[in-house]
């Protein structure tokens, strides 16, 4: 099958089966009948018992056209659609981890590491064995060369060298030949999914092609490879399929992008042209149409550079791996034609606005003039070479036409184009951008002006609401003027912004600001001096008499331990930067391709409550104004749980994930006794690659109560158990880790807290990897090999980064918030050991933060969707009550949404239009009921609904409300 049919598949479970042959009129009796209904239903149930435990089911007409099906197609249709699911929970990959009895790794890690250290040091082929003496069974491996005795270390135990946890080649005759698990029980799956027969496969693909094109925001890289497929598939080389106003404008560039791309050598090429031209509107616009036509990210964001030579445990680094960073793409020759429609929008700009958008990414625009040469055509596009000549700092002689452009463009702009003379009689160019305008404004504390000022850019006023707010202090007049400009510009805002910028003014009116820290800086003195006191002593040593007295004498004569050395977690640490959890603070987002995080102290005093109520008041009514223009609906069901699940934002930086967890929302585990964490990678084609899988366990006020990794394989005995550390992935087999979490035994061992992270060991970026994934099952008991039925969670590891916690477990409740949040590494050897205090840090950070309430939720964007577009609103709770909202204003129904309670006797009529959201199928049924009219919409957290709703998702919600200006 093309990829379009996968991506059909993958995202809307449908399925293009070819109709059935004609029957023959005689079959011969040696001849199958293509049309046997009674095998083909025969057949029909074997595949769908495979399918389920997958966790994909067939609806109905799906199973009568594959009963009708000849045999050959129905098998090359069958075996598809089981790669398609095998690949979206990971069970296309053979796991295999170090321990092959995993969860029975040694109980006594630290003997099994001197026994491993003793070998690699000590050991020669041609020598008995050092540990047991035994003669004629130490082998070397292929291809680390290790030593290893068969007795000591049991070739049926492991899957790579004992002593390294380096991949064996294929035929080391130390790896036996193992039988391969037996069938895993029939379990029931963790989530099912319908696949449905698609009649007309080009008319889905255009649906989904245009419901990822409306999407308000950025979309994820995933989405986007997605979208090339369909457009691909639909319009190659068009732009007129496009509608009026693409909301995101990475998505607009990427297929600006892909159009010239596949209209390069076309007719229509100076058509696309054209169009292309036409839907620009700034600099940036272009930078991103050219950055993603080289193969760039359309979001600007550049790789990072992280190669410090004396970065942590560098010297750890082997002289043979050389440091790997994701390269910054390089622009391609761009057709002159290209060439000159780009100087030529540019020329026609505001030369003072281009300028300022030039300079917010001067190494992408710098890369893409080398390919321009602007200065070559000055006579021509003057105010494009000026552009380029103040974002250059460039001298020219004034009776230069490049000095010509320069002189012109002061002259026509002096507020915002400043002049310079130099000493050698050249003159260059700087601009005084609108942002320094706008800060002058504040400085002068003059909040009205700021306003003012903004209202030129709305979105900008809208995501300095808070700040103008503070500004205008007690200042009825002040306030009332910052407030109506808001309230003026709402209509030109996105969705997107208007509800980060309400959600983030809740609870300002009783911000408290954080106590200073007083003596800080004395304390970071004096644990410092303590630490590097410190530094010579050694780690705590293994008992003699575990390893018998060579190993002892060994230790003592490398001097490992000294006897007086206190334990290395005794040791003080010096404390993290930035306020610690429990205090006010705010937490910050930078832009880039994975997500960080940045907290600080809250220094903000308190907000208006009324000043807070007017803008929320504002954003509903306007959110909800854009609604009630969309198709209407009987009743409007709402899950009041949905309020714990964030709407989704920043997706260009999340993972490709199985399940679609927003990030920040909160997602109950079940009673499952063991939660099983898996990782899975495989080795670039150019260096070897390490990865490591975590866990770090922390108390209720997040102090570190210890880990589970690679250096220690269990903690606490089973409340969490390593599957060992494999140090290579060559494929095709990869390599995987697996890591099981016991919760009643976490909670026995004062554990309150578990952040699983995935570390990059030898600081090779995700990006540089052929394939790497990680995800969560739910096993139901430990023996159980890897289901894929059981799978719950999985995601991608991608980006410029070297860690990625996926989500933080409360393992008293057993809840689990989807963070999906890298920590920034540097050096060599990244363990969780060095970074746990800091994972504790974001993890703490990031729990406390959304579980504030300082997000838009799923709950806001449907009570938006529901004051707009039903004639009645329900919302269900958690006790089983419904409530019914009173009718009003838009705003007034939105808020008594977001205040309702249990108790009501409300219900929600049958056989009526519905649009319901909840937080899965069992729920939707429950809360909506399964007698509904055609054309209802149902939004799920989790899962699919089932006919006759219609899915739609929380992206599509807020795209249907990008205003039409």
């Amino acid at each position: 099958m093309d990829a379009l049919a996968t991506v059909l598949l993958r995202r809307a479970g449908a399925v293009a089966l070819p109709a059935p042959a004609a029957r023959p009129q005689q079959p011969s009796p040696d001849q199958d009948d293509p049309g046997n209904e009674a095998d083909g239903d025969g057949w029909v149930v074997a595949f769908e018992a495979d399918l389920a435990t997958r966790g994909w089911l067939l609806e109905p007409a799906l199973r009568r056209r594959f009963a009708r099906l000849d045999p050959g197609t129905r098998l090359r249709w069958a075996d598809w659609i089981a790669a398609v699911a095998d690949e979206s929970t990971g069970a296309d990959r053979d796991h295999v981890p170090l321990f092959r009895n995993f969860p029975d790794t040694p109980e006594n890690p630290g003997r099994l590491y001197v026994e491993r250290l003793l070998v690699h040091l000590f050991q020669h082929r041609a020598a008995p064995c050092i540990l047991c003496g035994t003669v004629g069974q130490v082998r070397p491996l292929d291809p680390c060369a290790h030593a290893v005795c068969t007795v000591c270390f049991d070739p049926a135990q492991y899957s790579a060298c004992p002593v390294c946890g380096s991949r064996l080649a294929a035929g080391d005759a130390y790896l036996p030949v193992v039988a391969p698990h037996g069938a895993a029980a029939s379990l029931p799956a963790v989530q099912l999914r319908r696949l449905h027969l698609e009649a007309d496969p080009g008319a889905c693909a255009v649906r989904l092609r245009d419901g990822l094109v409306a999407r308000a925001a950025a979309l994820s890289e995933h989405d986007r490879e997605d979208l090339r497929t369909l457009v691909a598939g639909t319009a190659p080389g068009r732009l007129d399929w496009l509608p009026d106003v693409v909301p995101a404008r990475e998505t607009l560039a990427c297929v600006i992008a892909w159009a010239l791309h596949a209209a390069a050598l076309e007719p229509s090429y100076p058509a696309v042209l054209a169009g292309a031209v036409t839907r620009w509107s700034t600099a940036t616009d272009v930078a991103r149409t050219l950055w993603a036509y080289s193969g760039g990210d359309p979001g600007l964001v550049v790789p990072r550079r992280t190669t410090d030579p004396h970065g942590p445990n560098e010297g750890w680094r082997p002289v043979h791996e050389p440091r790997v960073t994701v390269p910054i793409p390089r622009v391609r020759a761009v057709p002159r034609a290209l060439r000159r429609a780009v100087l030529g929008f540019i020329d026609g700009l505001d030369c003072a606005t281009a300028a300022e958008d030039v300079a917010r990414h001067p190494v992408v625009w710098k890369r893409i003039a080398e390919r321009l040469h602007p200065f070559e055509h000055a006579a021509g596009h003057p105010d494009a070479a000026v552009v380029f000549a103040a974002l250059r700092g460039t001298h020219a002689a004034p009776d230069a036409p490049l000095g010509h452009a320069m002189v012109a463009a002061h002259l026509s702009r002096p507020d915002r184009i400043v002049l310079e003379q130099h000493a050698d009689g050249t003159v260059s160019v700087r601009v005084r951008t609108f942002a320094a305008l706008v800060e002058e404004a504040v400085a002068d504390g003059d909040a009205a002006a700021a306003a003012r000022l903004l209202t030129e850019r709305p979105g900008d006023l809208w995501r300095r609401i808070d700040h103008l707010l503070r500004l205008a202090g007690d200042d009825p007049g002040t306030l009332a003027r910052v407030l109506d400009a808001a309230a003026r510009t709402t209509p030109r805002v996105s969705p997107a912004v208007l509800a980060a910028a309400a959600a983030a003014l809740t609870g300002r009116d009783a911000t408290a600001p954080a106590a200073p820290a007083a003596g800080a800086a004395e304390a970071v003195t004096e644990v410092a001096a303590e630490a590097a006191a410190g530094i010579s002593q050694q780690v705590a040593a293994v008992p003699a008499e575990q390893v018998g007295g060579l190993g002892s004498a060994l230790r003592r004569a490398l001097g490992l331990r000294r006897p007086d050395a206190p334990p290395a977690r005794n040791r003080p640490r010096p404390p993290l930067p930035g306020p610690a959890p429990g205090t006010p603070r705010r937490t910050f987002f930078p832009k880039g391709d994975v997500v960080r995080t940045w907290t600080e102290p809250e220094h903000r005093g308190p907000l208006p409550a009324d000043a807070i109520a007017r803008v929320r008041s504002t954003v509903d009514a306007e959110l909800a104004g854009r609604a009630a223009a969309l198709d209407g609906f009987d009743v409007a069901v709402l899950d009041a749980g949905l309020a714990r699940v964030p709407a989704p934002a920043r997706e260009r930086a999340g993972s490709q994930q199985l399940a679609g967890w927003p990030r920040g929302s909160l997602r109950a585990l079940g009673d499952a006794p063991i939660l099983r964490l898996f990782l899975h990678w495989v080795d670039a084609a150019e260096h070897r690659v390490d990865l490591d899988l975590s866990c770090a366990f922390y108390r209720d006020d997040w102090t570190s109560r210890g880990h589970c990794d690679y250096t220690h394989l269990r903690f606490h005995g089973s409340a969490a158990v390593h599957s060992g550390d494999l140090t290579s992935a060559p494929a095709p087999l990869g390599a995987t880790e697996f890591l099981d979490l016991d919760r009643a035994a976490l909670r026995q061992a004062g554990v309150a807290w578990a952040v699983p992270v995935v570390l990059s060991y030898n600081d090779v970026p995700f990006e540089a990897l052929d394939a790497a994934f990680a995800g969560l099952s739910l096993p139901q008991t430990r023996r159980e090999p890897f289901t894929a039925a059981r799978v719950l969670q999985r995601f991608t590891l991608r980006g410029d980064a070297k860690s990625m916690a996926p989500f933080v477990l409360n393992v008293d409740t057993g809840e689990a918030m989807w963070i999906d949040a890298s920590l920034s590494a540097r050096g060599y050897g990244h363990n969780v050991g060095q970074r746990g205090p800091r994972l504790g840090r974001m993890a703490a950070d990031l729990w406390e933060h959304f579980a504030a309430g300082n997000r838009p939720t799923l709950l806001d964007l449907a009570a938006w969707h529901a004051a707009g577009r039903a004639e009645r609103v329900v919302v269900a709770h958690a006790d089983g009550t419904c409530t019914a909202v009173p009718a009003g204003a838009p705003h007034e129904i939105v808020a008594a949404v977001r205040a309702t309670s249990g108790g009501g006797t409300a219900t929600a009529p049958t056989g009526a239009r519905t649009f319901a959201c909840a937080a899965d199928p069992d729920r939707l049924a429950a809360i909506a009921g399964t007698d509904v009219a055609e054309g209802s919409a149902a939004l799920l957290v989790d899962g699919t609904p089932p006919p006759p709703w219609t899915p739609v998702t929380g992206a599509d919600l807020l795209a249907a409300l990008t205003p039409s200006v």
